[in-house]
């Protein structure tokens, strides 16, 4: 082959495969973008996972669907959550899996609502039995096309507010008073802020005047809290002892103020399922007159 002929053959394949990068070049953009499919977000559930009269654990789930003949790298998920319209909770979600080619990833996102922060930041809420909350998503993919995209998602419901019930020594009344007996009544209140029934089991106490145990016992039986009321928890005590008769009727022949302490614990149970049996423990003082 002439001298000539291999120059012109030599700069024919250059030309050509400038030709062909030029092409690859121009064509890239469109090629990847037409390659590639945008990745699907949407909304999956919400449940209550745990209940506590401390707070509330919360999963939320979404749907990160890849449409791709390849896999894609799990997206980051940025998550906040808002309560009554304002922002309470925010955290990113991460992950070193891949997600599938054609195919669905539920990406969890758990989150515990704690009472007490929550009233401290929104007292409005203290004696309501629930609050709107939002989940606002934002979740991006590092691919190409997509990279500098954020995908969003909302969503909300209601959280249940669950309130400890409050108890309260009400007084003592004397029902009689003799020689050889003394009957009286100690009364508790106990207020109920939920929407559900409790059950109190049982309320051991220990009353005492002036340093002196006067009585100790157990509730006889359980009552039933009706939600949204108080409830007035009475024992009747009839004493024998004639020491004790003689020190009550001193106290109230003179009119004199005594001081009182009643400690104890209240067990309850709520009806409600999922929430498990807790106590809450007494300590009372006060003065009274014990003349009727």
């Amino acid at each position: 082959m002439g001298e000539g002929m291999k120059k012109k053959n030599i700069a024919g394949f250059v030309c050509g495969a400038l030709v062909s990068a030029a092409l690859l070049v121009l064509g890239t953009c469109e090629t990847v973008s037409g390659l590639v499919s945008e990745p699907g977000v949407s909304f999956n559930s919400v449940s209550l996972r745990g209940l506590r009269f401390s707070g509330a654990d919360m999963l939320a789930k979404i749907n990160v669907q890849n449409d791709n003949s390849f896999a894609i790298p799990f997206p980051e998920v940025d998550w906040e959550l808002f309560v009554s319209g304002n922002a309470f909770l925010s955290g990113t979600v991460k992950n070193s899996r891949k997600i599938a080619p054609r195919s669905t990833t539920v990406v969890e996102i758990p989150f515990s609502v704690p009472y007490e922060g929550l009233y401290k930041t929104m007292s409005n809420l203290i004696n309501a039995g629930e609050a709107p909350y939002t989940v606002k998503v934002g979740v991006r993919f590092p691919i190409p096309v997509v990279e500098n995209k954020t995908f969003r998602a909302e969503f909300g419901g209601t959280i249940p507010l669950l309130k400890i019930p409050s108890l309260s020594f009400d007084r003592i009344r004397f029902n009689s008073l003799s020689p050889s007996k003394v009957e009286f009544v100690l009364t508790w209140s106990v207020e109920n802020k939920n929407s559900f029934p409790i059950r109190l089991d049982s309320l051991g106490y220990d009353f005492a005047v002036n340093g002196s145990s006067w009585t100790k016992g157990q509730v006889p039986e359980g009552l039933n809290l009706a939600p949204g009321k108080t409830t007035q928890v009475p024992v009747t005590v009839s004493l024998s002892a004639l020491s004790l008769i003689r020190d009550i009727a001193a106290l109230a022949g003179s009119g004199k103020t005594a001081a009182f302490t009643c400690t104890g614990e209240a067990s309850l149970r709520p009806l409600f399922e999922g929430l498990e049996a807790f106590s809450i423990p007494f300590n009372f003082a006060g003065n009274t007159n014990f003349r009727n």
